[in-house]
């Protein structure tokens, strides 16, 4: 009936905003308070550190009282980490990016088998039997950002599962769909005969591929027999990588007394000498 301070707890309310953990997208954390209008400070705050759908229809907020008492029935306020959630979502919109991306360069047998959507990650397993080389995935990433750049509006909309599939949308490996399905899709609203996007997808997502910001692959392997894996980085996350890049370039250009942009001369050189002075010492 009753949580303290250090109590770790699971809160239900009648609704929520937060996205509970679905589709391969983490769920919400943030802070569920009670704070009266003729109040300076909450009476009780819980940090959600997780959101889980422990059953259909029932969402289970996880985490901490940090403050005060929580009384089953008392009023509560919900506020997600709405940073944290943009990060999500650029992940998000740039999974279904890549899918399409994956799909276009290397045939429509890429389909997508499991996934992860994370707020400084994205990763995306597919079907394909082949290792993609560098200069594959270099195309993939300008392919990508191009679709970013071009600004497609992302539109949700409700619709039967049976006129969904129809219409040519996509569903995830290993999920289970009802009646009625949401479509997340973009690039149906120019002059492509076909959608670049059409996907059966619950999770949340930007309003346009532009506020996605960028798009850099960070990895790609193999998981299992005919199972690749792509890890990328959108947003802070891209921007972020790229920093610590040019860092080691400058770092790395210091380091030989030259400019980063002749680091590559200076380190065809260093090998040179490094070569010439093997054989001398092997003589």
């Amino acid at each position: 009936q009753e949580a303290h301070v250090g109590t770790r707890i699971e809160l239900v309310l009648p609704e929520t905003p937060f996205y509970a953990e679905s589709g391969g997208q983490v769920g919400d954390t943030g802070e569920i308070y009670y704070f009266p209008e003729d109040m300076d400070v909450p009476v009780w705050t819980v940090e959600i550190t997780d959101t889980r759908r422990r059953l259909p229809g029932l969402i289970v907020h996880i985490g901490t009282v940090v403050e005060g008492t929580v009384n089953v029935g008392d009023e509560a306020h919900a506020a997600i980490d709405t940073e944290r959630r943009w990060d999500i979502m650029r992940n998000h919109t740039g999974t279904h990016v890549l899918h399409a991306v994956l799909r276009e360069q290397l045939g429509t047998h890429a389909h997508h088998a499991g996934s992860l959507v994370a707020p400084n990650r994205l990763r995306f397993d597919f079907t394909h039997t082949q290792p993609i080389g560098k200069a594959e995935l270099l195309e993939m990433e300008r392919r990508a950002n191009e679709i970013v750049l071009t600004n497609y509006r992302v539109n949700t909309r409700w619709t039967s599962y049976k006129r969904a599939v129809q219409e040519g949308a996509m569903a995830l490996f290993g999920e289970k769909y009802g009646d009625e399905v949401r479509v997340v899709s973009f690039g149906e609203d120019t002059s492509e005969e076909h959608a670049v996007s059409m996907e059966l997808c619950g999770g949340t997502h930007v309003d346009s591929t532009a506020e996605i910001g960028s798009f850099r692959i960070v990895s790609e392997s193999s998981v299992a027999a005919g199972i690749r894996r792509i890890e990328a980085v959108t947003g802070r996350g891209a921007e972020e990588l790229l920093e610590d890049r040019m860092a080691l370039l400058d770092r790395s250009a210091a380091r030989l007394h030259t400019k980063p942009a002749d680091l590559e001369g200076a380190l065809a050189q260093l090998q040179e000498e490094n070569q010439q002075l093997q054989k001398e010492l092997a003589q």
